[in-house]
């Protein structure tokens, strides 16, 4: 089904702009992925390596939210041809309703949607799903500082695996952490660097894809075997 961006701005529940955007998503099979977490964590390198792996297999589009947005939207935009920026420091629905009216949705099947934040909790943006990405990096203690956000997102990713052995982490205390405030969260280790973990993170988005929609044809299945990211 074909839908004219400005319909966005003229669903039912266009006084709610989560709403509309779900709606409106909803309408095309879109499915829309927030990716949460503080800065530094790795979501714009992960949606990298996810853009690439996915080039010609999925059509990808992606929306950055952070007051640094362009150089993101700029990386972003090697791998995906429909990526828009939003220059903000506090995103919301009404910032991500703007920008998908610059995308040709019928010619997306998953959106990626970069955010920082999630410190007091998810953000509704109108997203199928909200995935929290914390890093290696960023320590051991951050699975209990961004619990609010963690609590309500099916899946962590752990980000910069591959430095694991070069900063202290507790892996253990970790998950202790990440079981305590959601034992029903799937955790994966990723590094875009090596490219580990990343099948396991795809096959998650293929899922979530052909449940929303289920004439969707899943990706094949790649190999978790080292690949050099340069970025």
């Amino acid at each position: 089904m074909r839908i004219k961006a400005e319909s966005i701005m003229t669903t039912i529940n266009a006084g709610d702009p989560a709403a509309a955007n779900r709606e409106a998503l909803g309408i095309v099979r879109v499915l829309a992925v927030a990716l949460i977490g503080p800065p530094g964590a790795g979501k714009t390198a992960l949606i990298e390596a996810t853009a690439r792996q996915l080039r010609g297999k999925a059509r990808v589009a992606v929306i950055a939210m952070n007051p640094a947005a362009e150089r993101d939207a700029d990386r972003v935009s090697r791998y995906c041809d429909q990526v828009q920026a939003v220059n903000t420091a506090s995103p919301d629905a009404t910032a991500l309703r703007t920008a998908l009216l610059e995308l040709d949705l019928n010619r997306v099947d998953i959106l990626l949607i970069e955010s920082m934040g999630g410190i007091v909790g998810k953000p509704d943006f109108g997203q199928d799903q909200t995935v929290t990405i914390l890093s290696v990096t960023g320590g051991d203690d951050k699975a209990a500082a961004y619990g609010q956000l963690l609590a309500e997102s099916p899946l962590l990713l752990l980000t910069q695996a591959d430095l694991r052995r070069q900063v202290t982490f507790d892996l253990g205390a970790f998950r202790a952490d990440v079981r305590r405030i959601n034992p029903a969260a799937q955790l994966i280790e990723v590094s875009a660097f090596e490219n580990s973990g990343i099948p396991r993170w795809l096959a998650w988005l293929d899922q979530r894809r052909q449940e929303k929609n289920p004439m969707y044809r899943p990706v094949a299945p790649l190999a978790d075997v080292p690949e050099l990211y340069v970025g």
